[in-house]
């Protein structure tokens, strides 16, 4: 899908956004609703108030921007928000600086000044109160919602009206919906792959039909990372790693068992890992000791040692594995051997490495690393039958985040490698790091694979 597609289907979508109009744009949790509604608001350079009730500034600019706030969006980050503070703001903004757009991120984190029993009447009061708002200072309010679970319900994942939260009283006030759906999201590796689709429903104008645009996390993830680059100040990349680290850890409590990356959350924390690891990873680059070198060689080579050593008894078990007698169904060729290296981390004793830059960082080491080894969706190292990626010291793996300057002389081991480009590990995390687990698996072959 080109760019030019896009952009059209941007301003298909902008164009529904009227003064006096409040509109829905709903999804599950990662699905794409701060990116679309911040790529709505660049593309469409109306004067907006966007009010981002879930990350910072900071944050938002990162992740869908240059990393710069465009003149014409005024962000406001504040955590608690009720609707007749959004209104009083939104009136001086309308005086001040004449916005049109009103885009709120999102709609079940905002509160009401009014004593509610149950939260369901709260938020009815609220998208009236919204509507209102919208027709009294004649401003287009976009507000963003998380869909019910309900979604996860259907055959093909696509939500409708139902999966609204209350829809059957809401709906009265609201002039459109938009929900929307990625293919990709729900089935993993395969689907439409890198396509946001942006649904159209009964409460809406029917003249704009369902919209698909490209959805590419890559260029959100390199967005940020260039971003993160850009910043040399090493306080503020310290108060951006409190920030980030503070959500991951609402996020991922209590800590008492596997995380699913599968799931809506465990897709936002990884996200939040990311971020996390690409501040710490700027923090090395701009702070890296001498003794952080010496760390990093000891790590490296005692990783490859681990490497080359599991390496050759996966070689030598495979070897013995073919001399085995055939017997039936059960001969020794429709067997697989399967090696597998990781980090273990163990939240009760973590046995992590003391470092003295470790205030400098400031980073909750035991907790994240717990989040980031509970969330890793793949093996940093796996060997097949014996054969494995190079492992001689003639080859360096030093990409990403380790091509720096401090690390030229260094020939980088694929382990290393794997945790800090692959899984969400930071420099100064494996610098910490100091327990591996070194794991075999017998598997049957199926017929098609002998």
């Amino acid at each position: 899908m080109t760019i030019d597609k896009n952009q059209r289907a941007l301003t298909q979508l902008s164009a529904l956004y009227r003064p006096g109009t409040l509109n829905l744009i709903g999804g599950r949790p990662g699905m794409g609703k701060s990116a679309l509604a911040f790529q709505l608001a660049m593309e469409n350079q109306q004067p907006t108030a966007y009010f981002s009730l879930k990350m910072k500034r900071e944050q938002l600019l990162l992740r869908h921007s240059t990393g710069q706030c465009p003149k014409w969006i005024h962000i406001d980050d504040t955590a608690t928000l009720t609707v007749d503070s959004i209104r009083e703001k939104v009136r001086q903004l309308r005086e001040t600086y004449d916005i049109r757009w009103v885009i709120i991120d999102y709609l079940q984190l905002m509160t009401s000044s009014q004593p509610y029993s149950n939260r369901e009447d709260e938020i009815a009061h609220i998208i009236e109160e919204l509507k209102a708002m919208a027709v009294e200072l004649q401003v287009a309010v976009i507000a963003l919602s998380q869909l019910m679970r309900t979604v996860m319900l259907h055959d093909d994942y696509r939500p409708t009206l139902q999966d609204v939260h209350d829809w059957e009283r809401i709906g009265q006030w609201v002039d459109d919906v938009r929900l929307l759906h990625r293919d990709d999201y729900y089935h993993i590796g395969g689907g439409k792959k890198n396509l946001l689709e942006v649904l159209a429903t009964e409460c809406g104008q029917s003249s704009v039909p369902d919209l698909q645009l490209k959805y590419l996390k890559w260029d959100a993830s390199l967005t940020l990372k260039q971003n993160i680059h850009g910043i040399s100040d090493t306080d503020k990349l310290r108060a951006m790693l409190a920030t980030t680290e503070g959500e991951i850890l609402r996020e991922a409590k209590p800590f008492d068992g596997d995380l699913d990356w599968k799931t809506s959350t465990g897709k936002m924390l990884d996200w939040m890992l990311e971020e996390r690891a690409c501040i710490l990873n700027r923090m090395f680059e701009l702070h890296c000791t001498e003794a952080e070198v010496r760390r990093f060689e000891h790590v490296n080579e005692a990783l490859l040692k681990m490497m080359n050593r599991f390496h050759e008894e996966q070689q030598q078990l495979n070897r013995q594995l073919d001399m085995l007698p055939d017997i039936g169904e059960h001969s020794a060729n429709r067997f697989h051997l399967i090696g597998e290296i990781n980090y273990c981390h163990d939240f009760e004793d973590p046995k992590l490495f003391p470092m003295e830059e470790d205030a400098f960082y400031g980073s909750h080491w035991n907790e994240m690393l717990w989040v980031v080894s509970s969330l890793s969706r793949m093996d940093a190292h796996t060997i097949h039958n014996g054969e494995s990626n190079k492992l001689d010291d003639g080859y360096t793996w030093a990409e990403g985040p380790l091509r720096i300057p401090q690390f030229e002389h260094i020939c980088v081991c694929y382990l290393v490698h794997a945790f800090c480009t692959h899984l969400r590990y930071s420099i100064p995390d494996l610098l910490r790091m100091s327990t591996y687990i070194c794991e075999r698996s017998m598997c049957e072959l199926s017929e098609g694979e002998i």
